[in-house]
């Protein structure tokens, strides 16, 4: 009788510690919610006011998406994604400047959420959290969570650094006659894992426009990504060792060349990873071509070739079936306006591997292919 009755206090008593961690996780991301809600309706409130320091923006996003995978099940899904920030101007020269965004905070590369599990809400969290400050008429400082000021391809810009990647840091903006400049120096990992170095980044990056010609360029430096926080789980293709590091530093340089001409640009785009081993492939490269109607309307396709270590793969874009490096193949997409603030964008990637690795997805010497429909309302 002592025994059950004690086996019965030590099972009500976990039940209960189990339901105050429950309550504790709802709780916390109700007030994440509520807090969210509550800054998105004074933001709303204050805008109504012309002289108003807060203004609100944001975009949401739902999409269909067809996935065909060569040697392994298909895969058709939808997807969400919204975003949505709020911007304080304290002065003329201080702004401040925060956007909470969906999907999984472990991963930097994408806020789109999977609907299909079980009717669970979404999770939210901060991928823009900066002050800005203005130094001079020419030069701007960003320090805390930033969007990304690097330059980028005006076809298609995510080979080298994926759009949704905000890193954390200081950069500095600059804009001097037909030259824009940035440099920033990001922390990538604080000494975790025991490690005795943090590890840290710096990206530099100008481009400039010529009459009908745009040429620019970025150089990033990694430093060593090896341990420092950084999951196997995102290396998705680079080169590593029996030991699970990665074989090659990062130093990768990016040069892109755009001609515009009217309605139509041509891009070409040139990728070497400056501190690769000597025993694997690092150089990539990308042609590409898009047209503006005019009824605003836009048509796009590239080709481009990425070598196993031309880039570093857990920064880099996520759009291509499988493969974010050592593949080559097309993207292409179509743009329109269907309602005031409310776009449509259908578009696709066709990829084959370009030699087998041995990494997720090896083995297929086919085409894959990923189709998408995302309807798009900005705010």
């Amino acid at each position: 009788m002592r025994s059950s009755f004690f086996f019965s206090q030590f099972t009500q008593t976990s039940t209960i510690r189990n339901k105050i961690r429950a309550m504790k996780h709802t709780s916390s991301t109700l007030i994440a919610c509520i807090a969210g809600v509550a800054l998105l309706s004074s933001n709303v409130n204050a805008q109504e006011q012309s002289d108003s320091p807060w203004s609100i923006y944001g975009d949401a996003r739902v999409r269909a998406e067809f996935n065909d995978t060569e040697g392994g099940s298909d895969r058709h899904r939808m997807r969400m994604r919204l975003r949505a920030g709020a911007k304080y101007q304290a002065s003329d020269s201080l702004m401040f400047n925060l956007r909470m965004v969906t999907g999984n905070s472990d991963n930097p590369n994408s806020v789109h959420q999977d609907a299909g599990d079980a009717f669970n809400t979404f999770n939210v969290s901060l991928d823009r959290l900066h002050f800005d400050y203005s130094m001079s008429e020419h030069v701007n400082v960003l320090f805390g969570k930033i969007g990304n000021p690097v330059f980028r391809n005006p076809v298609y810009g995510e080979l080298v650094w994926d759009g949704d990647v905000s890193p954390e840091g200081i950069a500095f903006v600059s804009d001097y006659d037909a030259f824009d400049f940035s440099f920033g120096q990001y922390a990538v990992a604080e000494n975790t894992n025991g490690q005795t170095e943090d590890a840290w980044m710096s990206v530099a990056s100008i481009n400039t426009t010529v009459n009908d010609f745009t040429v620019g360029g970025s150089y990033s430096f990694y430093g060593d990504m090896n341990g420092k926080g950084i999951e196997a789980g995102e290396n998705r293709g680079n080169a590593t060792s029996a030991a699970d590091t990665y074989l090659s530093d990062f130093g990768v340089a990016d040069v892109v060349l755009a001609y515009n001409l009217e309605n139509i640009t041509f891009s070409a785009e040139l990728i070497e990873n400056m501190r690769a081993a000597d025993n694997v492939n690092s150089s990539g490269m990308a042609v590409g071509v898009s047209l503006k109607t005019d009824c605003g309307d836009k048509f796009y396709v590239q080709h481009q070739s990425i070598d196993q270590d031309a880039v570093f793969t857990g920064f880099s874009q996520d759009d291509t079936l499988n493969q974010a490096t050592n593949y080559e193949g097309q993207i292409f997409g179509y743009k329109t306006k269907l309602d005031n603030g409310l776009g449509m964008h259908v578009w696709g990637m066709a990829v084959s591997q370009i030699q087998d690795v041995g990494f997720a997805g090896e083995g297929f010497d086919d085409i894959e292919y990923r189709f998408r429909i995302d309807f798009n309302l900005k705010f």
